[in-house]
């Protein structure tokens, strides 16, 4: 296998052009062109789509991808030994699910940088079920998820993950109702709740759907609900009183508005997660830059274990 035609194959997948693939490598757009065709000759399946633009990978496409990206990464690793250079560089893809986004803030990225100041760090930010797919593919080396209810991250049970990803638990966390510090009376059940505004993320949103089943479940249902599209915006407006949320427990100890808002105590809405780490398998040459993203989070969450939750409730 050359390994000019994986870098080629990588090239025009990030690219989505061969001409700005070639310009990549400093090639013409021919001799880019002639080596994905080698490879797919090599392989036997067509690896892009050309009638689609911008372009992008056939099945077979991601596939190569995933494997071009690991064998490239493994022969890097590989000369680094051979001449004795354990200096880490190259590039490190971290998924960031918003669940679990202020546990790596800017602090806890510089210490990451600190540590491994010769790596390029990208962050790629979204919902656990639009990153695990990128982790999958081998667009991202690694992920950090807040895990839904029954330990299910992306819509996929932990359990249930396919042997090429690999799960650690880093910490607890629940979902819970938050209601602004400044109120001189909360609501302590599910139907008293449901008669103030509400401020939820749009449907699709797990902190949402568990709070619709809740109430649904007690006979009520949220009458005046405000969507907003981010979860720091949401907190935000619950600190300023413009009504209730349902929100990650952590996110709301490390949010900016945390001194102005309170957790509340309703039976049956607190709903125990876990801040997750999935590695792959296949990416083992990057264990200790992913075994220090763990050490990070967890010294992170240490501003918001249990007992400091329980502060900020009584508070």
């Amino acid at each position: 296998m050359d390994s000019r035609e994986l870098e080629a194959l990588i090239a025009v997948a990030d690219e989505q052009s061969f001409h700005s693939a070639a310009n990549r490598l400093g090639l013409t757009q021919p001799a880019v062109t002639r080596r994905i065709q080698r490879l797919e000759d090599r392989i036997g399946a067509s690896l892009f789509d050309r009638a689609t633009k911008p372009l992008q990978p056939t099945l077979a496409g991601h596939r190569a991808l995933t494997e071009a990206r690991d064998l490239l990464r493994r022969l890097d690793g590989f000369s680094d030994a051979i001449t004795g250079n354990t200096k880490r560089e190259g590039p490190f893809r971290l998924g960031l699910s918003h669940g679990a986004a202020p546990l790596m803030a800017a602090s806890e990225l510089r210490a990451l940088h600190e540590a491994f100041p010769d790596m390029s760090l990208t962050i790629r930010s979204g919902w656990s079920a639009e990153l695990l797919p990128l982790l999958r593919r081998g667009e991202i080396d690694a992920m950090l998820s807040l895990d839904g209810p029954n330990g299910i991250v992306g819509g996929i049970q932990t359990r249930d993950l396919p042997a090429s990803l690999q799960p650690q638990t880093l910490l607890d966390d629940q979902i819970v109702a938050i209601g602004p510090k400044s109120g001189r009376h909360h609501p302590t059940s599910i139907a008293e709740l449901a008669k103030y505004p509400m401020i939820l993320m749009p449907e699709g949103c797990t902190f949402r759907a568990l709070g619709n089943a809740w109430a649904r479940k007690n006979g009520v249902e949220f009458n005046s609900v405000l969507e907003v599209s981010a979860l720091e915006l949401q907190i935000e407006m619950v600190a300023a009183g413009a009504g209730y949320g349902i929100m990650a427990r952590r996110f709301c100890m490390h949010s900016p508005a945390h001194d102005r808002i309170r957790i509340l105590d309703i039976p049956g809405m607190n709903w125990g997660m876990a801040i997750t780490l999935i590695r792959r398998t296949s990416s083992a040459d990057l264990n200790d830059i992913i075994d220090k993203v763990g050490e990070i989070v967890v010294r992170a969450g240490a501003a918001s274990n249990l007992d400091h939750a329980q502060m900020l409730s009584a508070s």
